[in-house]
């Protein structure tokens, strides 16, 4: 009786709740914010504090041993001030309700912009086979022409009689340049990274799926690096005309598809609903986990207020009852004996009728 604040497995429940909590605001508000991680944690450590100071300060309140008719005012604040409180706090937990609602269109639009990024490499080897391709056959027709047009065979780079190793050497040294080991290590890591993103894609992984904008970087990064690789030209490439070299940023679509693909995930992830069944059912479970501490404190058995009124029997005058450290001295009553017109009075010591008692209480 009368233990002031109770640590209980209430505590445990109320705490695992607001972890869940603290983890679905932070990915609500990551939504909301269109990947704004830092907003995320602000929001996520407010919401923390504000739910801990009325569902634990509730139970404080509840718990007190002294001042009790201020601190059940402020306890009645707590309590009936929560649901609105936790409504406001749940806006995150109802947003990512509603983003997660969309799970799997959401999934498959992210899943289509990311495979869209992998189509980047599969169009720069088909570029690479192309570029190639038309180059060995303008050298070809160089060569063939030799004897009809000695000049251009000259001005192209060839000495008659070392045509077809000079030739095999500048097919050699542009694709070289095309596909070179830099491009081998970006192309595996990129594709490594596509694969495990593609599996691993979820609402709740906000870290992968609300990055939007960190992806869109990378991938452009990588497109800006293939554009790189192809935007060197053998001196004699383009020799005459005969020859039209375009970089792959030119020639291919797939980073725009990439771009239309994520950009659209924004009006997903930011766009407001009414929540779903789900999350408002989870709420109610969440609220009342919060509030067990509360339930399972005890009041101390001095306090005749309650958060609604007061102890059955109890009237405001009898609210505190003030027990004095000390006992008081036993009182004593003067008897005035009856006496004749001229008599003095005598006075008499009686008996109190409360000798017997300890100590004696008052009430205010």
């Amino acid at each position: 009786m009368n233990e002031q604040l109770k640590f209980s497995w209430g505590h445990i429940i109320a705490f695992l709740a607001l972890i869940v909590l603290s983890y679905i605001t932070f990915v609500g508000v990551t939504y909301m914010t269109d990947g704004d991680f830092t907003k995320a944690s602000i929001a996520m450590v407010v919401i923390d504090i504000v739910l801990f100071v009325f569902f634990i300060g509730a139970q404080m309140m509840k718990a007190t041993t002294k001042k009790f008719a201020k601190r059940i005012w402020v306890e009645r604040v707590f309590i009936f001030g929560s649901p609105i409180v936790f409504i406001l706090c749940m806006l995150p937990f109802y947003h990512f309700g509603t983003v997660q609602s969309q799970d799997e269109e959401i999934v498959g639009h992210f899943t289509d912009a990311i495979t869209a990024s992998k189509q980047m490499f599969s169009d720069y080897d088909s570029y690479s086979k192309e570029r190639i391709a038309n180059y060995e056959h303008m050298l070809d027709r160089v060569i063939n022409n030799q004897s009809i047009q000695p000049g251009e065979f000259t001005s192209c780079g060839f000495t008659k009689g070392s045509e077809q190793i000079q030739k095999g050497n500048m097919v050699k040294a542009l694709r070289l340049q095309l596909i070179s080991e830099n491009y081998d290590s970006l192309k595996t890591e990129a594709t490594k990274w596509i694969e495990s993103s593609s599996n691993g894609a979820s609402t709740w992984n906000v870290f992968l799926l609300g990055n939007t904008k960190e992806i869109k970087k990378a991938i452009h990064e990588w497109n800006i690096q293939l554009a790189d690789f192809s935007s060197h030209k053998m001196n004699n490439e383009e020799f005459n005309g005969y020859n039209q070299v375009n970089t792959i940023s030119e020639v291919s679509g797939s980073l725009a598809s990439v771009d239309a693909g994520l950009d659209g995930l924004t009006g997903k992830f930011t766009g407001t609903a009414f929540p779903p069944i789900v999350s408002i059912l989870g709420s109610i479970v969440l609220y009342f986990a919060l509030l067990f501490p509360y339930f399972l404190q005890d009041r101390h058995t001095k306090s005749q207020l309650r958060l609604l009124g007061m102890e059955k029997g109890a009237s405001r005058s009898s609210s505190m009852t003030i027990e004095p450290s000390k006992p008081i001295k036993k009182r004593q009553e003067v008897k005035i004996e009856s006496y004749e017109e001229d008599d003095e009075p005598i006075p008499s010591k009686a008996k109190s009728n409360d000798e017997d008692d300890d100590y004696a209480s008052f009430t205010m």
